[in-house]
């Protein structure tokens, strides 16, 4: 998953709520009942390490939506890139996105 998706996931919104936060030993403790939160009830859920989020569980269902987004955005790029005429590296292009590589 690139940064552009992770920063839609680093928004921490779920439906104009807050999405839940947990520290990573409780998450771990709880990892069957947070995957069946976002299996079946959509639920996403921030783990945080050190008091930093550092990773988030979602359905897979949202996972696939996250990736045909990215991919739809990633696509516009191209095509204004191409309307343009303009062609740049893909280091230029993750530097202009702020992207890493």
């Amino acid at each position: 998953m690139t940064n552009s998706a992770i920063m839609i996931i680093d928004i921490m919104v779920q439906g104009g709520q807050i999405m839940n936060t947990i520290n990573l030993a409780e998450a771990k403790a709880k990892l069957s009942e947070l995957v069946t939160d976002a299996e079946y009830k959509g639920g996403r859920t921030v783990i945080a390490r050190r008091n930093k989020p550092a990773a988030v569980v979602i359905g897979y269902d949202d996972f696939k939506k996250f990736e045909l987004l990215e991919d739809i955005y990633e696509s516009r790029m191209l095509e204004e890139s191409l309307k343009k005429g303009k062609f740049v590296t893909i280091e230029e292009a993750a530097k202009r996105l702020k992207i890493e590589l």
